[in-house]
């Protein structure tokens, strides 16, 4: 069973400047250590084969997905984003809407990713989200999708590894040094004094980073869930890269669907 603990950035009830701090502590890690085009590989082959156009049900913020599309350098993609919380962000969809680049659109509405959803039946991408989900809901993905020739890909940058650990450590000291430069001035002081003063943003940073790790799937869980939905056969490709800045590394995990007698 996937260890069942809750993380600080999935709970409403947590005050708003750790989740904006959390967001822009997020995409200032991909900007200064670029994680992000180490998936660049994968991720292309999979929309190649796609066809162009996936889904990425649990977006967040989209900042990610933007910093992909600008790297692939690509013409003939259409990116779907959404996620369940955007009601409480539309922010979220009115600026990745506002960029004026056709590649990359936020839905209107959620799409709940546990549910049949006919009119978006289509190859679906998880970038840093699919350890959110536990073996039952991730066996409900895999029956919603796979047996309409929909693969999935799975991409982390976090790990059940020794340096990914080692890496989660770290970051609370990353980010006590990014604050001042990352934080929105509004949210600066709150932040600050739960940084520095009371380091209870350190601490949070740390609990959901570790946590995170521990949820990661690897190969061997994704074909022990396949299995036991029923998908003997289906063929997972795990490839896993790091860099100078990154050593930790990042994963992609490519769930090929069944091909159609």
């Amino acid at each position: 069973m996937k260890i069942k603990l809750f993380e600080f950035g999935d709970l409403f009830w947590v005050p708003e400047f750790y989740h904006a701090f959390l967001r822009r502590f997020m995409g200032a890690l991909y900007k200064v250590f670029g994680y992000h085009k180490m998936w660049l590989p994968e991720l292309n082959a999979f929309i190649d084969k796609a066809g162009g156009t996936v889904l990425d049900p649990c977006a967040g913020s989209g900042f990610v997905n933007e910093l992909l599309i600008r790297e692939m350098g690509k013409k003939d993609i259409r990116f779907n984003l959404s996620d369940f919380m955007i009601d409480k962000n539309p922010e979220f969809r009115k600026r990745i809407n506002s960029l004026g680049d056709d590649r990359i659109h936020y839905l209107e509405q959620p799409i709940d990713v546990l549910k049949d959803n006919p009119d978006f039946r289509c190859p679906k991408i998880f970038i840093n989200s699919f350890h959110h989900f536990d073996h039952e809901q991730v066996s409900q993905i895999f029956k919603l999708n796979l047996p309409h020739g929909d693969d999935v890909l799975v991409l982390e940058y976090c790990d059940n590894s020794f340096m990914a650990y080692v890496s989660m450590l770290l970051g609370p000291l990353v980010a006590m040094i990014m604050l001042p430069f990352i934080t929105e001035r509004r949210l600066l002081l709150v932040t600050a004094i739960f940084t520095y003063l009371i380091p209870i943003v350190p601490l949070m940073l740390l609990w959901d980073g570790i946590v995170s790790s521990m949820r990661c799937y690897s190969n061997r869980e994704l074909k022990q869930v396949l299995a036991s939905a029923g998908f003997e056969d289906v063929k997972v490709t795990t490839t896993f890269r790091r860099n100078l800045l990154y050593p930790a590394g990042v994963t992609a995990h490519h769930i090929e669907a069944p091909k159609a007698e």
